[in-house]
């Protein structure tokens, strides 16, 4: 019977091809988003990226009306006294990220 040895370094060359398939799969999740994404002047698309720390991803934007393109809201305004309005109009979500998060990835 052979005797089992462990190659040097195999624990860094697992880390390292971890990390690989996180990039892709976060590429892949931001491609998504920005083809799923609304546009109407195209500046949110733009806006779109990502960010990867240790093991730790965030996509989205920094745009102050990407959260109300994702999840809708109601129409509102301010009124004389300083007050916020609303309407009862209510736009509705037209959700970019989560279905980019939550679509099927090959094996």
């Amino acid at each position: 019977m052979a005797e089992y040895r462990e190659e040097p370094g195999w624990q860094e060359k697992i880390a390292a091809d971890v990390r690989d398939l996180f990039g892709k799969l976060v590429g892949e999740v931001l491609d998504d988003a920005k083809r799923l994404v609304p546009v109407d002047t195209g500046h949110l698309r733009e806006s779109l990226s990502s960010e990867i720390n240790g093991d730790t991803a965030r996509i989205g934007s920094d745009l102050n009306y990407a959260l109300y393109v994702e999840e809708g809201h109601r129409v509102g305004y301010r009124g004389p006294d300083g007050e916020t309005v609303f309407t009862g109009e209510v736009v509705p979500p037209q959700p970019y990220l989560r279905p980019a998060l939550y679509r099927r990835r090959g094996a």
